[in-house]
Formats: C-alpha cells, sequence, structure tokens
C-alpha cells in the first residue's frame, strides 16, 4: 500500500467511523489496564522486597484491579512485553483478568514467542495463522499489537526483523488502522523515538519516522508503550495520545511501581495512574 493509498484508505475509514461514532456513543463505556514490562523472572528488588519478586509484583497488580470498585474493573489487560513467560506459566491460574500479551525484547528468542502465544491461545494470529503481532476488537474498539523486538534482545526497536513473524507486518498495520471500527487503539514494547532521532532505548530512526507520520494520519485513539521503566508520561500526536507506562515490577530512579486504568467512553480515552508499591 502506497501512501496515497493509505491517505484514500483513511479517508474513506474517518468517513464511516464518522458514522460509526454516531452507534458508538449508545455503548456501555468499559474499562481495561495498561501494565508494562513485569519481568516476572526477576527476584525481589532493593526497596521493594515487600512486593516480592518480579512475578509477584505482577500478581500484586492483578489483586489491585481486583479491589477496584465494579464500575472501574477492568475488562481486560494490555500486557506491554518483557513477560518472562516461563516464570509466569507455573502462575498464570492466579490472573483472574484476560489478558492480551506484546513480545519485548526479553523475549527475543523463537523459543520464548512459542511459549508466550501458547500461554494466550486466542491471540497472535493473522487470517489463521500464528503470528507475533495481532489484533482484537471488544465492544466495537480495535486493539492493535505491534511487535517492534527484533533479534537478540536488542534495545534499539525494529518493526521488521527475522524473528518477527510472518514478513510483513508494516502492510498488515496499515491495513488495520483502516479497518471499519470508528476508535482504534495500538499498544507495543519499544517505543517510537517523537522526533524520529537516534536514541537508545526507542526504535530506530527510519522506523520512527515512518510509524509517526502512520500515527499522524490514521489517528488512532491511543498509543501505548512500555520498555523505559520511566514515570507514565504522554504526549500527543494530532489528536491521538500516545503513553509510555511505568513498569510494574522496577523503575530507574525509585519511581513507583504501577499501572496504568483507562476508560474508553464514547469516542474518549480516560486514564489514570496506579501506584502498588513504592521504594522504601
Amino acid at each position: 500500500m502506497n501512501r496515497r493509498q493509505f491517505i484514500g484508505c483513511v479517508a474513506g475509514t474517518a468517513f464511516a467511523s464518522a458514522l460509526a461514532l454516531k452507534v458508538s456513543a449508545d455503548t456501555e463505556p468499559f474499562c481495561f489496564a495498561v501494565v508494562a514490562d513485569p519481568h516476572c523472572s526477576e527476584g525481589p528488588t532493593q526497596g521493594l522486597e515487600a512486593c516480592g519478586n518480579g512475578v509477584d509484583r505482577f500478581l500484586r497488580t492483578i489483586k489491585a484491579m481486583e479491589a477496584m470498585p465494579p464500575s472501574d474493573k477492568s475488562d481486560f489487560v494490555l500486557l506491554l512485553g518483557d513477560v518472562h513467560p516461563d516464570a509466569l506459566k507455573p502462575r498464570l491460574a492466579e490472573v483472574t483478568i484476560p489478558v492480551h500479551a506484546t513480545p519485548g525484547n526479553h523475549e527475543s528468542t523463537r523459543e520464548k514467542r512459542a511459549l508466550l502465544r501458547s500461554m494466550f491461545p486466542e491471540d497472535f494470529h493473522v487470517e489463521g495463522k500464528s503470528s507475533d503481532y495481532y489484533s482484537f476488537v471488544h465492544k466495537g474498539v480495535r486493539f492493535i499489537s505491534v511487535c517492534d523486538a527484533g533479534a537478540g534482545g536488542d534495545h534499539i526497536g525494529h518493526l521488521c526483523s527475522e524473528i518477527i513473524e510472518p514478513p510483513g507486518q508494516c502492510e498488515w498495520l496499515e491495513s488495520e488502522l483502516c479497518a471499519p471500527e470508528p476508535i482504534k487503539v495500538v499498544f507495543a514494547h519499544i517505543p517510537t523515538e517523537r522526533d524520529g532521532q537516534d536514541r537508545d532505548m526507542h526504535l530506530g530512526r527510519n522506523d520512527s519516522r515512518w510509524f509517526n507520520a502512520l500515527v499522524k494520519d490514521a489517528q488512532p485513539l491511543a498509543v501505548f508503550f512500555g520498555h523505559l521503566h520511566h514515570p507514565t508520561s504522554s504526549y500527543a500526536v494530532g489528536p491521538t495520545q500516545v503513553f509510555q507506562v511505568r513498569s510494574c515490577c522496577w523503575n530507574f530512579e525509585r519511581v513507583p511501581i504501577g499501572f496504568l486504568h483507562c476508560r474508553i467512553r464514547d469516542d474518549r480515552l480516560e486514564t489514570r495512574d496506579i501506584t502498588t508499591g513504592e521504594y522504601r
């Protein structure tokens, strides 16, 4: 799909979305949670010993969601990579809320990708075939999982890699952003560099520039990233809110751990940053 075709597709989708929003405005609002970098196999972190090890801290996050009032209950969790699936799998039955995961740079072998896919068998499919990227629709909203972690655990993100299967993710993402649902949400592990520069811990320069232009044209409601282990922050690309979410396991400079609570009400996104542990 070339840029002219994509812009034409987006224009057509925008027209369809304007009509669909009249219907979606009557849809019951729903909540979901965004959780980044659980690092489930890690041991206790200095200053966070009371919160247990990595998988304990992830389950602590789930318990915090369970304790919320009924009106704030999350329908599901978006899990933004660096899951360490080998450590989570033995305790997956304790996770009482549906999870939609995306691979991180800590899931950068074929074996770890296969294990992650096996733990969430309803996801990780495109056209009925196994895939490291996927989408799902919930109450009329399309959620799009992008795999931007390449081979070898590289902290620089890639949208194309010999380990990202199947080939063709960029073309697939363009088509997903042209899908008929009026509201779309994108989530991935490694964040784009907002100015398209070379920068550690972000997508590479060219991938960042391509992704930023795509978001500017397609205008999804929101994009969520993890990976940085910084306080949750956000910025706008046109009407799109781009979030960089704190880790639920550990953060640099003793920033509290936690997650992001989200509510979609009509065509709006409401967020609340919730901490689940502080350094002592």
